[in-house]
């Protein structure tokens, strides 16, 4: 956490402080000018002491409702270093990367999703709006076909974006709430949301599932991985999509040349960035086929949604990020 001190507006000191998730609202502190030797050392005295009170607090301002986990974790930490040039995931390396499921005797993959914390899983609000009930959530399950499960948790709840539109796929978001907390451990650790509005275009996304390998083709018994480049909004209008494509989406792929996407069954998974460690810059949302010419991935745009998200995980705890 940094501090920024801005300056006085009247008599009232104006300090802000930045964070990993961005910069929070001001804080500030009413001195009344008086410059007499004995009142100038007691109001520096007491802005001392307000500064140092200040900085060894927790700070919760702008985030009431994100609370730290007791155990000390990290969110966004990989568990082995990345396959160069390759596309299968070895064990546990994205540990946040979760399945949905469906069906108790022949259980069925349905769509994607990420661990945020300790109870909440965040998908695509299509993949859950007409598929409430019976959700079986499957983390550090590299190999579907295999007779581990991993960890696996029940759905208790399921909120979606009270503004999500099926139509248009706008606010394509839902957090899943766990029926237990999911232990943070060495193997066991969420990803990183980012701060409101961060911007990722420009960067390298990877996209993570088990969805189909090609178009029509079956789905993948590992946990598959693409890197794809994110492009800006108006470079995605410029698409078959058009003016399909709204602020609160963010698009990553190979325009000219397709070749590289997320598929189907991979909807809900993670978009993730690397920046010293994995944040949560999208989620699969929709796209024309799979990995076509002049049709990117079209993916919801997290940073958008940090606060709602935030607001509506108070039951949880986080990660250091």
């Amino acid at each position: 956490m940094k501090f920024i001190i801005v300056g006085f507006l009247g008599s009232m000191l104006v300090i802000c402080t930045q964070s990993s998730y961005g910069y929070e609202p001001p804080s500030f502190v009413n001195f009344q000018p008086d410059y007499s030797e004995k009142n100038t050392k007691q109001q520096t005295e007491l802005f001392a002491n307000y500064f140092f009170n200040f900085s060894q607090s927790e700070v919760k301002y702008n985030r009431p409702h994100k609370t730290e986990c007791g155990t000390k974790c990290y969110c966004g930490t990989p568990n082995v270093n990345r396959i160069v040039g390759g596309t299968q995931v070895r064990q546990n390396k994205y540990p946040w990367t979760a399945q949905l499921v469906k069906g108790r005797y022949y259980p069925r993959l349905f769509c994607g999703g990420s661990l945020i914390n300790d109870r909440y899983v965040l998908t695509a609000a299509h993949c859950v709006q007409n598929n409430r009930d019976q959700i079986t959530i499957r983390l550090l399950q590299l190999d579907r076909s295999s007779r581990d499960p991993g960890i696996t948790r029940q759905v208790a709840r399921t909120i979606i974006h009270p503004n999500y539109d099926p139509t248009r796929v706008v606010n394509d978001l839902a957090l899943l709430r766990l029926d237990s907390p999911v232990p943070m451990t060495d193997k066991v650790r969420p990803v990183c949301l980012p701060y409101s509005n961060q911007n990722f275009e420009g960067k390298t996304g990877i996209a993570a599932g088990w969805g189909l390998i090609k178009q029509g083709g079956v789905t993948s018994n590992y946990l598959q991985e693409v890197s794809l480049p994110i492009i800006t909004n108006q470079e995605c209008r410029n698409t078959r999509y058009k003016n399909k494509i709204q602020d609160v989406m963010i698009c990553a792929g190979n325009v000219k040349q397709g070749g590289k996407d997320a598929c189907q069954g991979d909807s809900g998974g993670p978009l993730i960035v690397n920046e010293g460690r994995y944040k949560l810059a999208g989620l699969v949302s929709f796209g024309f086929g799979c990995a076509q010419p002049n049709a990117p991935g079209v993916y919801t745009r997290v940073s958008k949604f940090v606060d709602w998200i935030q607001t509506n995980t108070r039951d949880s705890c986080y990660c250091s990020g």
